[in-house]
């Protein structure tokens, strides 16, 4: 068996702040003696919630629940995961999980949480989760709490001038110059470092170049026939060469071997 991916649009109240609801669960989900999955995450510029849990053998009842926030980065993971174990996540824009969650990006970076252990309101979420019997329980809970989070954590905020940034940079799929944000924004280069690092946890730079590489990655999904130059070029790279440097270092493949 493959491991099962599925996105769920969310509910046009929270869309300007929601990515997307995700469902995963591993193959193999009736042999516990099955190796375990492998599986490579990879920079997208997002923060996300996630509920992860296996199911019990004998009853309807989830065993081992966690929930855990994993914060922006700005390279692949390699996770391993083991035989019945399903995952149920809601990505946040970028810029948009610290009003939710009321946590700081930039303490984020790199790092996987639990949830339940960052403040009142995620434990109990976390304790609602636990009562769940299914995935697509625990996929309604999640839009239900964000749906009622009607209040907005001011410390952690993003400004609308940020807001326009993040909007501009992410439109752009990485290809927009990171002077010209400045430019149509009206602050500072410098400001406008500060304010984005703040609000998603990377650099400007860095988060321009995550965008290109999602690009190209989604690029070389949907062709039938590769032609790296094009998609490079497409993706706003230099060359194939650059885009095969990014690759590596981003997913720790080749755009082939990645693929593949």
């Amino acid at each position: 068996m493959i491991p099962h991916y599925k996105e769920f649009a969310p509910s046009p109240a929270i869309a300007h702040a929601v990515e997307a609801f995700w469902y995963f669960s591993a193959p193999d989900t009736t042999n516990r003696t099955a190796p375990l999955l492998r599986h490579r995450v990879l920079p997208d510029g997002c923060i996300d919630l996630i509920f992860r849990f296996q199911h019990s053998m004998t009853e309807a009842e989830i065993t081992n629940p966690f929930l855990t926030v994993y914060g922006p980065t700005d390279c692949f993971k390699l996770i391993e995961i083991k035989p019945l174990t399903e995952f149920v996540g809601v990505r946040f824009k970028s810029g948009e999980a610290g009003s939710y969650l009321a946590l700081s990006p930039l303490a984020l970076f790199q790092q996987e949480v639990k949830a339940q252990e960052c403040s009142a309101h995620l434990a109990n979420l976390f304790n609602q989760l636990c009562e769940c019997g299914s995935a697509k329980q625990a996929l309604s809970i999640l839009q239900k709490a964000l749906l009622e989070s009607n209040a907005i954590h001011a410390v952690y905020e993003t400004p609308v001038r940020v807001r326009q940034a993040l909007k501009l940079l992410t439109a752009s799929r990485g290809q927009m110059r990171v002077s010209d944000v400045v430019e149509l924004v009206g602050v500072s280069e410098r400001t406008l470092r500060r304010d984005i690092v703040a609000a998603v946890g990377l650099t400007p730079k860095m988060l321009l170049r995550i965008l290109r590489f999602q690009r190209a990655h989604a690029l070389l999904h949907s062709k039938e026939a590769l032609n790296l130059c094009d998609i490079a070029l497409d993706s706003g790279y230099a060359d194939q060469a650059h885009m095969g440097r990014e690759f590596q270092e981003f997913s720790g493949l080749t755009p082939i071997a990645f693929v593949r």
